[in-house]
């Protein structure tokens, strides 16, 4: 708090409900998303507000990362535009999302993927757990990005970095939120309906703060 005024950003709230599973004590989050309870403490490592692609780009040789990137995308989600629309509870899509077919699509990919963050990320042996941490604000989707939807672009990321890398990790997406029943936002529906998040992994703050 400073003068007297009330930080609600969730960054701040996220980073002082994680501040006590730094050290070793990040394996417990982990355990409660799926992981082996057998998972040594020091095999789990928690980042906030990780930017995955951008810093495995500083450095390299631009072409190559962005060529790397695109091909993977194509590899791994080559009826994502289809699997969006065929879900149907969200809005139309412009030409442009979801859509690598012309240079200037694939350049605008390779941006989305550079800018993604994802708020806590644990690495274990054999996994990657990506979180989303949602208060007061929703699980945005913006119609000018390749990407459009949060939670699926972030699930295009890591996917995406985990083949370039050609490292063997599962990819395990979990959300942060208030509550955890009801009527899910439709991202989080889509993503449940595509297999590529549980239900389960739909965490509120509270079960953070009794796992710390």
């Amino acid at each position: 708090m400073v003068l007297g005024i009330k930080n609600r950003t969730e960054n701040w709230r996220t980073a002082r409900c994680l501040r006590p599973f730094f050290d070793d004590r990040a394996v417990s989050i982990a355990q409660r998303l799926g992981e082996s309870q057998g998972t040594p403490t020091a095999k789990v490592s928690l980042e906030l507000y990780w930017k995955g692609v951008r810093d495995w780009c500083a450095g390299r040789n631009k072409q190559q990362c962005e060529e790397q990137l695109v091909e993977s995308s194509r590899k791994l989600f080559p009826d994502l535009r289809q699997r969006i629309e065929g879900y149907g509870h969200f809005r139309d899509l412009s030409d442009g999302n979801y859509e690598i077919s012309s240079d200037t699509y694939r350049s605008r990919l390779v941006t989305n993927l550079v800018n993604t963050e994802i708020d806590i990320v644990l690495e274990s042996p054999g996994r990657l757990y990506i979180g989303e941490a949602k208060s007061e604000s929703n699980f945005h989707a913006d119609g000018k990005l390749v990407l459009v939807h949060q939670l699926v672009r972030q699930y295009v990321m890591a996917s995406v970095l985990v083949d370039v890398l050609r490292c063997s990790r599962e990819i395990v997406p979990f959300v942060v939120v208030d509550r955890t029943r009801g009527s899910w936002p439709h991202q989080v529906q889509f993503m449940i309906a595509q297999r590529w998040m549980s239900e389960d992994n739909c965490l509120t703050w509270d079960d953070l703060q009794a796992m710390a």
